[in-house]
């Protein structure tokens, strides 16, 4: 008889724990409101019809930075990694020149700004396809130069992607996978920036904000689903054999409970 897929997948987690393991302690939805989220020269609407929210195009033409999050408050203490996420709509329509940045920061040990970590999409004026770039600084205004990145993704179908920060401790200085999903959870853009002046936990502690640090897309960017997860210490070796056991019998009893 073959393990059933639930089974094997509980067995996996629980004999691959390594020094943390992951908890959500943001998860804004927006099935009722944009609670956490704040304009910056930018509007951010609840979109009640359908649950998600719509952040306004910038109007002031001094700043042209757009609506952010706090999450659910700054960390300055590394407790072992983390990855925020958020669901973006994405249309091959938009016009030339249509774009936005949005990033993640770090928080330093000492309270304060440690890096972004800033992902570009723009509607390219000289290849007419939509693209996804990053790096850590933002112009605050489209990046008509995706194309010439060595790495960069090609959007071809209007849709709901998922853009993914995992900042995590490589050989004690921060480095941060950045990724891009479709709506199929596909991977379709993977950057990984690190810096060796950002070192743990003497310098780097944990999130700061997630920001759109330019909106530049002309009828709103609609988004959903921002979450955060942190990892967290996990229990003793013989605590979490315990833990896996009985997450394995409970996996048993509702199968018993479908049969």
């Amino acid at each position: 008889m073959r393990t059933p897929m639930s089974i094997l997948m509980v067995l996996a987690v629980v004999l691959g724990m390594g020094a943390a393991s992951a908890t959500m302690v943001w998860n804004q939805d927006f099935s009722t409101d944009t609670s956490g989220w704040f304009e910056y020269n930018s509007p951010i609407v609840h979109n009640a019809g359908d649950g998600t929210a719509t952040i306004g195009i910038v109007t002031d033409p001094n700043d042209f930075s757009g609506a952010f999050s706090r999450f659910d408050g700054y960390r300055d203490t590394w407790t072992g990694g983390f990855t925020a996420s958020i669901d973006i709509y994405l249309d091959t329509n938009w016009a030339a020149g249509e774009g936005f940045d949005y990033s993640v920061a770090a928080n330093g040990s000492d309270g304060n700004h440690q890096r972004d970590f800033i992902f570009h999409v723009a509607q390219d004026t000289s290849t007419g396809s939509l693209l996804i770039g990053a790096d850590n600084n933002s112009n605050f205004a489209t990046r008509e130069d995706l194309d010439t990145l060595n790495n960069h993704a090609v959007v071809s179908t209007t849709g709901w992607y998922t853009f993914e920060h995992t900042f995590y401790d490589n050989g004690g200085v921060l480095a941060v996978d950045m990724r891009v999903y479709d709506d199929s959870g596909t991977q379709i853009f993977l950057e990984t920036r690190s810096n060796a002046l950002d070192v743990i936990p003497t310098e780097v502690g944990g999130n700061r904000y997630a920001w759109f640090t330019f909106q530049g897309v002309s009828d709103g960017l609609t988004i959903d689903n921002h979450t955060l997860d942190m990892n967290m210490p996990v229990p003793e070796p013989a605590t979490i054999g315990l833990f896996g056991i009985g997450l394995v019998g409970m996996g048993l009893r509702r199968l018993r409970r479908r049969g």
